[in-house]
């Protein structure tokens, strides 16, 4: 059954008023009014590398399928995602709308198929950092342990089925699937590419590694930014992943007081005070919300574009 808009923001404003009271608003404004125009800027490079980390990805992918966009093209369609994301809270509407823009140009199959590559190719290496690091930390539970297992069972499980074409055989016995199930056998047909490729794979994976070590530095620059001079980065590689599947939990706009709460749960268990906690997860919150505003100016650009060039030809 799907949760009303309404309840949602509700109940997303509810736990963070229930955050700022547990930690004390006059602790949380004391941790975040300790971010200085330096930080800032650091932080927002940050966000640039890491977007440009992902967007050579998805160029990479896309010239693999027989594609060639720029860098910075890709870069402004991935801004415009964080708009989409906050505008019509998800995570999948950002990544549906920069592979729709990008297959007005390559097609609709190929961009289709390069997106979904560049974003589960990071979520593997997320999820396998985590599984490496896991075993390295002392302050990570059994429960947590075996949460990391589970998951990297369960990505296993799932690029299995993606790469294999018998689930698709068996459902398209349901008649009413078959006009979907082509295009699927199609961006399938990407996935094989990918897979019979190692130089691509091993190229496209060690962006995916970058990209989550660049995430664990983004994060420790949000701890300094808030007083906590000594976040431990190994455990962030075991915690950040577990933060943002737990963010991701379709609950909450965007995980929206979810993914706050997760970073002070997990922030807290490694050291940082529950304020340092909270104001994390508050700054990585806010950095996504601006970036979005960027993403917004880039599609009134593209729309604007489009509208010219439909007079031009008119006229």
């Amino acid at each position: 059954m799907k949760i009303p808009k309404f309840i949602r923001y509700s109940f997303s404003l509810l736990l963070l008023a229930i955050l700022i009271y547990v930690v004390d608003f006059n602790q949380l404004w004391l941790a975040l009014s300790q971010l200085t125009l330096p930080v800032l800027a650091l932080l927002f490079s940050i966000t640039i590398l890491l977007i440009y980390t992902s967007c050579l990805k998805w160029k990479i992918f896309l010239e693999a399928l027989g594609s060639d966009v720029s860098v910075f093209k890709l870069m402004k369609l991935y801004i415009i995602g964080y708009f989409i994301n906050l505008i019509i809270p998800s995570y999948v509407g950002g990544d549906a709308v920069r592979s729709w823009y990008a297959g007005k140009e390559v097609g609709q199959h190929e961009a289709a198929a390069a997106t979904i590559l560049e974003r589960y190719t990071g979520f593997v290496a997320m999820v396998t950092l985590a599984l490496l690091f896991v075993w390295l930390v002392d302050v990570v539970t059994w429960q947590i342990k075996l949460t990391v297992i589970l998951i990297f069972l369960g990505v296993a499980f799932i690029t299995f089925l993606a790469l294999s074409p018998i689930l698709v055989n068996q459902l398209e016995k349901i008649t009413k699937l078959k006009p979907i199930l082509k295009h699927v056998r199609k961006i399938q047909s990407g996935f094989h590419l990918v897979k019979n490729n190692p130089k691509l794979l091993l190229k496209t994976m060690a962006l995916s590694y970058l990209f989550h070590t660049i995430t664990v530095i983004n994060t420790m620059t949000a701890a300094h930014a808030v007083g906590w001079f000594n976040p431990p980065a190994q455990d962030l590689f075991v915690v950040l992943p577990l933060i943002l599947l737990i963010g991701a939990i379709p609950i909450a706009p965007s995980g929206l007081g979810i993914q706050e709460g997760a970073f002070y749960f997990f922030l807290s268990g490694l050291g940082a005070t529950p304020a340092q906690a909270l104001g994390v997860g508050v700054i990585l919150r806010a950095k996504t919300y601006v970036t979005a505003l960027f993403g917004g100016l880039f599609w009134l650009e593209i729309k604007n574009n489009a509208k010219e060039e439909k007079l031009s030809v008119t006229s």
